[in-house]
């Protein structure tokens, strides 16, 4: 009796165990892609004639792109900070870059956290740009970029020995070039190059300029398929083949397009400036913008400049094509794997770039080029494909939203889960974000057609700004200062105002009396 019994027993725990591993293969993956300073329209899929992302554009034909989604803050670490735990800039103490080694940053949960918790496999390959303690759920070692105050691997000095690897000799500059530190090689530089006029200076003297990333555009001297991105794509792809029969949680974020803005051949020459239109908005004359202080300083001058924009958005749409490629190749993984059925893929960005809109470059501000963002979600069976959603959202809504798609409980967010939008259910629903500073807006909320930014209480300096996005798609006219009608702008700036305030009541209530002071309407 007692062997039968130790035989039903073995029997029925190989059941159970076979009847978990079962369950657990059913169990969805989470592919998780981003790019690093992606504007909203850089996708053919979001209406853009010159480049062509047909991968970026297969993930918004197989499942659903956000046409107007938002950064939570348009800068890298505090964005990337709020897409991994749905939280405000604000609730999670990462308001700027400087706040990457904030001390008192919560250990709040991320959506890795949750699924790793839970019982996922979790890695994440590429760029890490937000406070590191927020990588304790990862399975391997997560490399930083621009941060040596913490034990962790660099990410540039991980890329210089993979190019090694793949014998990649380090290459000084030659007559008309310049130095990239990040890829060892030279790259030649286009006349919106800060170092342009050293091009032809000696090499000595060519390693010892000062070369911020923001400064450098031209065409780099690489081999095929063994760039910065490439780098990131190919651990990805391992990660993926590797990972493929349990659960997993997988993050590829790529640097690009963030600058510096070099990029290869065949990228570099893919869409010649010659085709590429300046953008309408390049001679603003800012008088009643709330960023008249950036517009004068002298870093923004040549982005006023239509030639040069032409030449940098050239080199802008061949960094996002090098990525869309590496993207379908990603997806061809999936595919060769048999597990693309079972694995929500998201794609989005941390934030956007002017690319000389408004005569700006960069972001940090709450015009569209900077604060629009591209967002596409497949999840063959439960998304349905070619959905289009037009309804604003946030980069707070991204982290409840793959947790409610994966089945896992939701931590609390300042964000919502899109579920119900992606499912014809739309709901009333403000987006808001965050930035710091003085001398610019630091909350902007939008709902519907309307854009209202705001300094966070009177003693800021700016400019405060209405614009009206279906009749001023640009945002060209500030409805505050220069109202079309007076008595109807005034309610909608009062109505938008309200909105904020209720919003910062609910989420951020030690913020909201500053709002609520602050005269929308005063001269500056």
């Amino acid at each position: 009796m007692k062997w039968r019994y130790f035989i039903g027993t073995l029997v029925a725990a190989s059941l159970s165990i076979s009847a978990l591993n079962a369950a657990s293969k059913e169990r969805p993956n989470l592919l998780f892609i981003m790019t690093d300073q992606q504007r909203f329209d850089a996708m053919s899929c979001a209406g853009n004639t010159v480049l062509q992302t047909p991968n970026m554009d297969r993930l918004a034909r197989e499942g659903v792109m956000f046409s107007n989604a938002y950064s939570a803050n348009p800068v890298c670490v505090p964005a990337r900070a709020s897409l991994l735990t749905g939280l405000s800039s604000v609730n999670v103490k990462v308001l700027a870059n400087g706040d990457i080694n904030n001390p008192n940053v919560p250990r709040a949960p991320t959506f890795d956290s949750v699924l790793k918790e839970h019982g996922y496999a979790a890695e994440y390959y590429g760029k890490w740009h937000t406070p590191y303690h927020f990588t304790d759920c990862y399975d391997n070692d997560v490399k930083v970029v621009g941060n040596k105050q913490v034990d962790a691997p660099g990410q540039i000095s991980a890329y210089q020995a993979w190019l090694d690897s793949k014998g990649v000799m380090k290459k000084m500059p030659g007559d008309g070039e310049l130095f990239s530190a990040r890829n060892m090689r030279p790259y030649r530089p286009i006349e919106l190059d800060w170092n342009h006029d050293h091009a032809h200076a000696s090499v000595d003297e060519k390693r010892k300029l000062k070369a911020a990333q923001v400064s450098q555009y031209g065409c780099i001297d690489l081999p095929p398929k063994v760039s910065y991105p490439a780098f990131t794509a190919d651990e990805t792809i391992q990660a993926l083949q590797r990972m493929k029969d349990r659960p997993f949680t997988l993050t590829c974020s790529f640097d690009p397009p963030h600058p510096p803005m070099v990029v290869q051949e065949p990228y570099f020459s893919m869409y010649p400036p010659s085709r590429i239109m300046a953008p309408e908005s390049i001679d603003d004359p800012m008088s009643d913008s709330p960023y008249q202080e950036r517009s004068t300083r002298r870093d923004q001058v040549h982005y006023r400049d239509a030639e040069q924009i032409r030449s940098m958005r050239s080199i802008y749409y061949g960094m996002v094509r090098e990525i869309d490629d590496w993207i379908g190749a990603i997806l061809d993984k999936l595919d060769e794997l048999g597990i693309a059925d079972n694995t929500l893929v998201v794609f989005t960005s941390d934030h956007g770039e002017m690319l000389g809109d408004h005569g700006l470059h960069s972001k940090m501000i709450f015009y569209e080029g900077s604060v629009h963002v591209p967002l596409l979600m497949r999840f063959p069976g439960r998304i349905r494909a070619g959905t289009v959603l037009k309804a604003p959202v946030a980069g707070m809504d991204v982290a409840p939203t793959i947790l409610d798609y994966m089945g896992m409980p939701i931590p609390k967010s300042d964000g919502m889960s899109l579920r119900p939008f992606i499912e014809g259910k739309t709901v009333e629903h403000d987006v808001v974000a965050y930035a710091s500073g003085r001398l610019n807006p630091n909350y902007m909320i939008r709902h519907g057609d309307l854009k209202l930014m705001m300094g966070q209480d009177p003693t800021n300096k700016c400019l405060d700004g209405l614009y009206d996005l279906k009749n001023d798609p640009l945002e060209m006219r500030n409805l505050v200062v220069s109202p079309v009608s007076p008595e109807k702008n005034r309610k909608q700036a009062e109505m938008m105002k309200a909105s904020l305030i209720r919003w910062l009541k609910k989420h951020e209530p030690q913020r909201a009396s500053g709002i609520e002071k602050r005269d929308l309407f005063r001269k500056g």
